[in-house]
């Protein structure tokens, strides 16, 4: 019985077909949408891995141009393994202690060397393999080259054509552009004679080219630093020394940076007020120039003194080199740096080049010369001496070794906070000039502060300025473990110098489980044969009196090199320091005696002295001798004196009108004497009408006799030095 045979009706059939179809239509449309991903997969794979493989190309094109560098600098230096494994290289001759140029266009005195043919760079530089195939001239398969202007897009080559804004570069660029390497899967980077055969005619398959270009940017100026603004505050505070901040970018060789500019544009003024926004302050927006002028960013600069002086205190109390900008805020926003040069480039066409600096001016610049610099300084043979200084330099007991040399032994706190690792160098950075501040004639710059925060000494430091954290960060224990200085009790009082050894200053060798101090440092850096030097005796003249008298000067503090360098070390303080009192430094060679040190101010000095003859003020039928005083100011800006300088001096001291031949009595009510033996201690006052910029003998037209005080004067005149022990 066929009971299970059931007949079907058409529109059950047509569902299933329905069915069918829809699943064969999405099968389909999954099928088109798998093929369509996994196509665009593919495309992507394929851009990845050809990205890579330029990647890869060029980071091994990097590695070999500095891995020939490196060679160079290897090939042309001493290798000395230090304890810790690192390897130092001394360069052998002073030539080598910069790279070798090769190919580097004339007039482009930024560009070292590039990827040249038949390269003729002499040892010990390592030659170029380039192929004789130019970047520019000679197209690729496609047709593709590199333009001379892509070459030169960060414009350190010279322009060609100064009127236009482009980076055309000079003709003796674009006349000898860089030549190609080929990578070759034969030979890896290999000469080709054309760009599919090698030297002996033998195809190759290339898998990639590069060409290079090497520039040195150490000689340029770091736009991140450089830069001072319109100066109103009627004292000059730019021109200082020791800071790049303090460049002046209108003296830029023939392309200067306008401030302002024909268009009235302060362009200085814009760059280092977007630069050091929070520390300028501005009070407009930026880059807005006006009309009217006084919504122009930089019309602030103009007007107040108060952008100008921030960005002064900001430079002479920055201890960091630089390497970071300010963390200070203003309206929300911080200072900027340039990251990279592309920026510097985009920033000087920001208003459009009708208002914007000269494109000229970009092979002066740069923006990423900042770095811890620290001190590698290594003596050479000086003045033909047959003294061996360099080899002399690696020795465990050089007064000037190469400071690369001298490692940390034993792990100590940096005064930076930082901890110095076994084996680093033990001069990491360079002394930061900003402590100098700490020294004054009162006493540690901390101290004299928290004593009295409107002392003049205090006064002068910030209206020079100083910051008041610089200033209370001159404690008695910094000033002791930056400088070995101890003070003694008094204003006036001279500075002691001991820090480690009483008797002189330690060599770097010697130096451990610290930093070395400013007197430690300058031994190290000043060779030690150029110091110390006298008369070569112990005195100058003859004591042949019985009774002890004549003209006999000891002269043997000059061949102590301790006491030179205490001298320099003072006489840059003195330097650095607003006030006009020479800064003294006292220490014991022998542990018995005090010698002192003097600094030099911006005052006359006594720069000669000679003995001449004449009538006894006591008897006239009876000869004395006496010693006429010349006085001069050494300093090229010697004026007349701001006031009256007293000058302190002992023993028989006569004047009179000229000197040497022709000497006279001075006539008058004027004593001729103004100092003797038995009345010790007078002080001459200098009158402030004379300048003493020439040399002038000490007479009685420029001076006055003066009663010494009991103590020193009334606050800005000069103190009287108490008697030398």
């Amino acid at each position: 019985m066929n009971w299970l045979s059931k007949a079907l009706p058409s529109r059950e059939r047509g569902a299933a077909l329905i069915i069918v179809l829809a699943f064969v239509v999405l099968l389909t449309g999954l099928g088109v949408a798998y093929l369509s991903r996994t196509t665009s997969d593919r495309q992507v794979a394929h851009s990845s891995f050809n990205q890579s493989n330029v990647d890869q190309l060029a980071q091994s094109a990097i590695d070999k141009v500095i891995g020939d560098l490196r060679q160079e600098i290897a090939n042309g230096s001493t290798a000395t393994v230090e304890p810790d494994g690192s390897t130092l290289y001394t360069p052998t001759a002073a030539a080598n202690m910069v790279p070798q140029r090769s190919g580097n266009a004339a007039g482009a005195p930024n560009l070292i060397r590039i990827s040249v043919r038949s390269d003729s760079m002499p040892a010990p530089g390592v030659k170029s393999r380039a192929s004789a195939v130019n970047s520019t001239n000679n197209p690729s398969a496609n047709g593709r080259s590199v333009a001379s202007t892509r070459w030169n897009g960060h414009y350190l080559v010279p322009k060609g054509n100064t009127a236009t804004d482009d980076s055309s570069p000079i003709p003796a660029f674009t006349n000898a552009t860089p030549d190609w390497f080929y990578n070759t899967r034969e030979y890896g980077a290999d000469v080709l004679s054309s760009p599919n055969t090698d030297s002996n005619g033998k195809s190759v398959t290339v898998i990639g080219r590069y060409a290079y270009a090497v520039y040195a940017e150490g000689g340029l100026l770091d736009m991140n630093v450089a830069g001072y603004t319109t100066e109103n505050t009627g004292t000059t505070q730019s021109g200082r020394k020791g800071s790049v901040a303090f460049a002046d970018l209108t003296a830029l060789g023939n392309y200067p940076i306008p401030n302002p500019d024909a268009g009235g544009v302060y362009q200085i003024d814009r760059l280092v007020g977007w630069r050091n926004y929070a520390t300028t302050q501005p009070s407009n927006n930026f880059p807005d120039t006006g009309p009217p002028a006084n919504k122009a960013f930089a019309y602030n600069f103009q007007t107040d003194t108060t952008p100008a002086t921030n960005f002064y205190k900001y430079v002479i109390n920055n201890t960091n080199g630089f390497l970071s900008p300010s963390t200070a805020t203003w309206n929300g926003r911080t200072d900027q740096i340039f990251v990279q040069r592309q920026q510097l480039i985009a920033f000087r066409k920001a208003v459009g080049s009708t208002t914007s600096f000269s494109a000229n001016v970009l092979q002066y610049l740069s923006t990423f010369s900042r770095e811890t610099n620290a001190p590698s300084f290594s003596p050479s043979t000086p003045d033909g001496s047959t003294i061996d200084y360099a080899a002399l330099a690696n020795t465990a007991t050089a007064v000037n070794p190469n400071f690369l040399s001298r490692r940390v032994t034993n792990g100590f706190t940096r005064f930076d906070g930082t901890t110095a690792v076994v084996g680093e160098p033990l001069v990491k950075t360079r002394f930061p000039l900003s402590r100098l501040a700490w020294i004054t004639y009162k006493g540690p710059s901390a101290v004299v502060y928290a004593a009295n925060p409107n002392d003049p000494v205090i006064l002068a430091l910030t209206g020079a300025g100083v910051s008041i954290a610089t200033i209370q960060a001159g404690t008695v224990a910094n000033i002791q473990a930056c400088f070995g200085l101890t003070f003694g009790v008094n204003p006036g009082d001279p500075w002691t110098y001991s820090h480690g050894a009483a008797n002189r200053i330690l060599r770097l060798d010697e130096v451990a489980g610290r930093e070395p101090d400013f007197f430690e440092l300058l031994q190290a850096g000043i060779l030690s044969g150029s110091l110390g030097q006298n008369t070569g005796g112990g005195v100058t003249g003859q004591n042949n009196n019985a009774d002890g008298s004549g003209l006999v000067f000891p002269d043997i503090h000059m061949s102590n090199t301790t006491h030179h360098i205490l001298t320099i070390g003072a006489c840059i303080i003195d330097q650095a320091d607003p006030d006009s009192i020479p800064t003294r430094i006292q220490f014991s060679p022998d542990g018995v005696v005090t010698w002192t040190a003097y600094g030099v101010e911006n005052l006359p000095y006594i720069t000669q002295l000679y003995p001449i003859a004449g009538t006894s003020p006591n008897d006239s039928t009876k000869w004395a001798s006496y010693l006429l005083f010349e006085l001069w100011n050494p300093h090229q800006n010697a004026s007349t004196l701001p006031n009256s300088v007293r000058l302190r001096v002992d023993g028989a001291i006569g004047i009179f009108t000229g000197g040497n031949v022709g000497s006279k009595w001075i006539t008058g009510t004027t004593p001729q004497i103004i100092a003797n033996g038995g009345n010790a201690g007078q002080s001459v006052a200098l009158n402030s009408a004379f300048s003493f910029s020439a040399p002038f003998p000490l007479t009685a037209t420029n001076t006055t006799n003066a009663v010494p005080a009991p103590g020193p004067p009334a606050g800005g005149a000069f103190a009287v030095l108490p008697a030398i022990p």
